[in-house]
């Protein structure tokens, strides 16, 4: 998606002087992590004196960030032998060893009021080596500053964990009105709730939203006409068509990888099928013809396989098809209920909502071949909508409890649930798309 703002990052990096660069080294196997937490440490603020608030404001977010994926653990700053770091590139590194720290991420910051721009600069040190890993610079308006730490919390993650982070992302969401009318607008939020962004808000009732990979088209479901109908938006051009017309219920499920085919279900004859739509051909191909409900397509990464529900077998579960309509293969076998899939970005790995033996709604997950079934979530509420981060590694998800619709970040290895902050409106169903490079 474009930003309202433009961004300037830059990358510098901090070379020690006296001796050759040491070879990078990752502290955090994610795939044999279990639950240890990395011990990390974030100072007070170089120029924080400038503006208290804000620069409190971003050590709460960095920490926010860290612990949220389960794999940071930020030590107490009651704990640190130092208040704040002399300067960025320098760190007394033996005040940070005995408290266990392996890293530290020293910050500065300064704001200018008559250009009305923020500019923050971090560095991550590693104790354990005694050296600088990773330094950025960022410059903004103030206000935008969260934006600033999402993308910093992304490079710890990636410095320790040598993969992608998944807190500079943003996520669709079906956000009910206030207005009492029961209309039901379609919004892009930054993965923690911050930057709402409306992108369809008629009044009507639109449910259903999913964004192609590039950021550029919106598939989603509305009845402003009295129908549910299946409309693709233009975000960049500002335009729109309409799909699919009639009383039939149409919702789009997936968009493929490359961004070529869009895969939906469609009401025929009393019965739901699955479809492609080919953006680049505009044409139709139906993928399945049976009369049990077919719905929920997921894409595979190769692009060729897509997972779905159906409840041909007499209750609803999982199955296998692929872009030629091969008859489907049955992949649930456990449970009465299991609907919902979402394949993940990489890997064999689908996420669904499954009916637990206790009768609640939980988050599973599952390889493509049947095997390694794994419940996520356990307790009160009716888990709904899983959704993957971009890097594979978190698993997104609402939960209906008596406080409303909350929305929960757990990993793909079950070893946290973690709640997530409220954002400014209610989500009841969410949708994790990677944020399109500034």
């Amino acid at each position: 998606m474009p930003r309202r703002w433009r961004w300037w990052a830059a990358t510098f990096l901090w070379l020690l002087a006296s001796q050759a660069t040491p070879q990078t080294r990752v502290y955090i196997d994610i795939d044999t992590a279990g639950g240890y937490l990395l011990p990390v440490a974030i100072p007070r603020l170089l120029g924080e004196a400038e503006a208290p608030q804000l620069g409190q404001a971003i050590r709460a977010l960095l920490r926010r960030d860290l612990e949220l994926s389960g794999f940071f653990r930020v030590l107490d700053p009651a704990t640190y032998l130092e208040d704040s770091p002399a300067s960025l590139d320098r760190l007394a590194y033996e005040n940070w060893l005995p408290l266990g720290a392996v890293g530290v991420i020293v910050g500065r910051l300064h704001t200018a009021p008559a250009s009305e721009e923020l500019q923050v600069e971090f560095v991550l040190h590693d104790v354990v080596q005694r050296r600088p890993r990773r330094g950025k610079t960022y410059r903004g308006p103030p206000e935008r500053y969260w934006e600033m730490v999402h993308r910093f919390s992304d490079v710890v993650f990636h410095e320790f964990t040598g993969e992608a982070g998944p807190f500079d992302t943003r996520v669709l969401c079906v956000a009910p009105r206030r207005d009492g009318t029961g209309g039901k607008d379609i919004v892009l939020m930054d993965y923690d709730g911050h930057g709402v962004q409306p992108l369809v808000a008629d009044g009507a009732l639109n449910v259903a939203p999913v964004l192609s990979p590039d950021g550029t088209l919106l598939a989603y479901t509305s009845y402003r006409h009295g129908h549910p109908d299946l409309y693709l938006r233009d975000l960049r051009r500002g335009t729109e068509e309409r799909l699919t017309s009639g009383a039939g219920l149409a919702l789009p499920g997936a968009w493929s990888p490359d961004g070529r085919y869009l895969a939906l279900s469609q009401s025929i004859d009393g019965d739901s099928e699955l479809f492609l739509y080919d953006r680049r051909t505009r044409r139709w191909q139906r993928l399945t013809s049976h009369w049990g409900i077919d719905v929920s397509p997921s894409f595979a990464p190769d692009g060729r396989r897509l997972v779905f529900t159906s409840d041909r077998s007499g209750t609803p579960q999982l199955y296998l098809t692929d872009l030629h309509g091969r008859p489907p293969v049955r992949l649930t076998y456990e449970g009465s209920y299991n609907t919902a899939p979402a394949w993940a970005p990489r890997g064999e790995t689908i996420a669904f909502v499954g009916r637990s033996p206790d009768g609640a709604l939980d988050i599973y997950t599952i390889q493509a071949d049947g095997t390694a079934l794994r419940r996520l979530t356990h307790g009160g509420g009716l888990r709904e909508s899983p959704t993957w981060a971009p890097n594979g590694r978190f698993v997104m998800y609402t939960s209906r409890e008596a406080a409303g619709y909350r929305r929960y970040l757990a990993r793909a290895d079950g070893q946290t649930n973690l709640l997530l902050p409220e954002a400014s409106l209610a989500c009841e169903s969410v949708r994790w798309v990677a944020l399109p490079a500034p």
